[in-house]
C-alpha cells in the first residue's frame, strides 16, 4: 500500500513539473517568434490611422502614446525614411491635397519627435508650394516699376518656399506685398498679417 502511493506521488510530482518544462518550451517558442517587417502600403496604413486620431484632436499624449506601442515594429528611422518617400509622392501628384496637409501641420504642432517634425515639413511644403498656373500681376499706378506679369510655368519652373521665406520676401518687397494684398483681398499690407491670412484660406479650401 505504501509503495503505491509513493509511486502515485512520484507520477503527480513528475506530471506537474513535466507541463511547466512543456509551456516554458512553447513561450520561447512564441517569442522566439520574428514579426515580419511593415511593407510601405501596411505604413501609408497605419499613418492614415494617425492622422485620423490628430484630426479627431485626440491631443498630443494620445499620438505619442500611440507611436510608442508601434515602435518595436516601426522605429521612429523607419517612419522617417518611409515618410521621405511618401513626400515625393506627395510633391510630385498635379491635384492639390490641401486637407492631408493640414492634418500633416496638425501632428507636426503636437511635439511628437522626429515623426512630427517631418510631417510638420511636408504639410507646409504642400500648402505653399505655388501651382503651375499664372501667377500675381499688379495692375497698379503707371508710376509703379513693373512687375511679374503673367506667365504659365511648368512643374520644373516653380520652387516651394516656406511661410518664413515668405515673410522675408514680403518685408523686404513692398511691390510684392501691394500685389497680394490687390490679388488676395486682403485689408492689411503687414507683412504677417499678409502671411497669417494666406495661411487661413489656404486651410479653409
Amino acid at each position: 500500500m505504501l509503495k503505491r502511493f509513493i509511486q502515485w506521488i512520484k507520477k503527480l510530482w513528475q506530471g506537474l513539473f513535466g507541463s511547466k518544462k512543456k509551456r516554458q518550451k512553447v513561450t520561447q517558442s512564441i517569442d522566439n517568434t520574428v514579426a515580419p517587417p511593415l511593407s510601405d502600403t501596411d505604413l501609408e496604413f497605419l499613418f492614415t490611422e494617425l492622422l485620423a486620431g490628430v484630426h479627431q484632436a485626440k491631443g498630443q499624449a494620445w499620438a505619442q502614446n500611440w507611436l510608442n506601442k508601434i515602435e518595436h515594429r516601426v522605429s521612429t528611422q523607419r517612419w522617417v525614411e518611409w515618410l521621405n518617400k511618401f513626400e515625393t509622392r506627395l510633391l510630385s501628384a498635379n491635384t492639390p491635397n490641401n486637407e492631408l496637409a493640414s492634418r500633416l501641420v496638425q501632428l507636426g504642432e503636437l511635439d511628437v519627435g522626429e515623426v512630427g517634425d517631418t510631417a510638420y515639413s511636408i504639410g507646409m511644403k504642400l500648402l505653399t508650394r505655388i501651382p503651375s498656373e499664372p501667377i500675381w500681376e499688379y495692375e497698379g499706378p503707371d508710376d509703379r516699376k513693373p512687375v511679374i506679369a503673367y506667365e504659365n510655368f511648368s512643374d520644373e519652373d516653380y520652387e516651394t518656399v516656406t511661410w518664413d521665406e515668405l515673410l522675408i520676401m514680403l518685408q523686404e518687397n513692398e511691390e510684392l506685398r501691394q500685389q497680394i494684398v490687390n490679388d488676395f483681398g486682403i485689408e492689411t499690407d503687414d507683412p504677417q498679417a499678409i502671411v497669417q491670412a494666406l495661411i487661413n484660406q489656404a486651410q479653409a479650401q
